[in-house]
């Protein structure tokens, strides 16, 4: 049964990774996957539950309140819920930072970028481009940073060739930005929902080799372009829904989304909350504050309009119900003990932070880095082993590694798979000029990261 297991959730991950070519729904095959599993685990529940959960499970046997409920009672009730609620509180933070950048969006907080960036030199461009990527990716999703730069770069550059390489270099700069912060991608963000990291230690020990690749791969991105940007002739009116913001209000808009999504980890260090609670109250105060600037001019009516929330256009149904089924996946993988024959093969015969770090890379470039990050984070307890340690060098190895393997070949993210659709890329033109230079880069950072650690 757990080879079963195994073998649905392999077959699932593929098809999610190779999405491109089939066009299957990435979400409904995670969700189906993540469903199938489980009801495969209950049929032999109790042999999966006396291997991992032997106490909890005779304890439940024995209590008169329980008996004469099933398996399924004890596996949705003491088993499933954990990954469930896991994923929920990765979910409402993204759901919660993405409405909080679309809200700014909708109201041209963003708007002043598209003139400032406008400029000639085609390499300085390149590096304002993907340094404004970086940070930006740095405070909310990779996904969002991506999207939110290729919508501003659209409007700039009107050349294709120009065009794609440009969205290539925010890819890497979106998935490279948000490997060294806790809610700058799913997967950081998981691994601090799943306290193996905090904030600070593990931003301190992933920037320097995470900014290392991005400088040299955009040193070697920059030898494909020569000559000025081909510069959209007439910048165009914003187009979205305005809201007769003046610029000082924008100003304050951006630096109190920026401050509330820089403050998210103090917060949750201070009152041992959830990161989505003051996720949560960021959003709160952001629609409080675009309340009381757009209230006067267009009256309540603006407020309330259902026009003004499709802010969270950027995280979507179906990534909710993509991560969603991914967790219930991987969840599954934990129970029926293949992870732990897995990590008890590792420790056995490979046993080195490095090697894991380069399995990592190659294999998020062909599947899907949610899924495997979430799939190495559950293999290892904390404290198991000298690099799994709280801020240990596994953790940072796992979000570095997956990131840059992500950008290798784009199917490896959810970001990679946004630039490629929309800039229509084709996959042999990305391994072509793309994939060596990113090879080269990560190889710098892998250095780096051994020398500071």
């Amino acid at each position: 049964m757990t080879l079963t297991i195994v073998a649905v959730l392999l077959t699932g991950y593929v098809l999610m990774s190779t999405m491109q070519v089939n066009h299957l729904n990435r979400a409904a095959v995670a969700m189906f996957c993540g469903v199938i599993v489980w009801v495969l685990y209950v049929f032999r529940g109790t042999d999966f539950l006396q291997l991992m959960h032997p106490e909890e499970y005779q304890t439940y046997l024995e209590n008169t309140e329980t008996r004469g409920l099933t398996i399924g009672d004890f596996v949705a009730n003491n088993v499933m819920v954990k990954y469930v609620a896991e994923a929920c509180y990765v979910i409402l933070f993204l759901i919660a930072t993405n409405t909080i950048v679309g809200v700014m969006n909708n109201n041209g907080v963003f708007d002043s970028l598209v003139s400032w960036l406008r400029m000639h030199s085609s390499k300085w461009f390149l590096w304002v481009l993907s340094l404004l990527t970086f940070a930006v990716s740095a405070n909310v999703d990779n996904l969002t940073a991506a999207v939110l730069m290729l919508s501003i770069m659209s409007r700039i550059v009107n050349g294709h060739r120009q065009k794609v390489i440009y969205s290539c270099a925010i890819l890497v700069a979106a998935n490279l930005g948000g490997s060294f912060t806790v809610i700058g991608d799913m997967t950081s963000m998981m691994l601090w929902v799943h306290k193996v990291v905090t904030p600070s230690a593990f931003s301190a020990g992933v920037f320097l080799p995470a900014f290392a690749t991005f400088c040299v791969f955009n040193l070697l991105l920059s030898t494909m372009l020569v000559g000025k940007v081909n510069v959209v002739s007439v910048l165009h009116r914003y187009k979205g829904d305005d809201s007769f913001l003046s610029s000082w209000q924008k100003a304050v808009m951006l630096v109190v989304g920026l401050a509330g999504l820089w403050s998210i980890p103090t917060f949750s260090a201070v009152t041992h909350f959830q990161p989505f609670i003051g996720a949560l109250c960021v959003l709160a105060l952001i629609w409080l504050l675009e309340g009381v600037f757009t209230f006067r001019q267009n009256g309540n009516v603006l407020f309330v309009s259902q026009e003004r929330l499709h802010n969270t256009e950027f995280v979507g149904i179906q990534i909710i119900l993509y991560y969603l089924g991914i967790a219930l996946g991987v969840g599954a993988l934990k129970e029926c003990g293949a992870l732990d024959a897995a990590c008890h093969w590792l420790t056995q015969y490979i046993h080195n932070v490095y090697v894991y770090g380069i399995l990592t890379g190659f294999v998020s470039m062909f599947m899907d880095n949610v899924p495997f990050v979430m799939a190495g984070m559950n293999m290892f307890d904390l404290n198991s082993t000298a690099d799994t340690v709280l801020n240990g060098a596994y953790w940072q190895m796992l979000a570095f590694c997956s990131a840059v393997g992500g950008s290798m070949l784009y199917a490896g993210t959810l970001a990679g798979h946004a630039v490629v659709e929309v800039e229509s890329i084709g996959a042999w033109w990305y391994v072509k000029h793309i994939f060596w230079r990113v090879l080269i880069a990560w190889g710098v950072g892998m250095l780096v990261f051994w020398a500071t650690h």
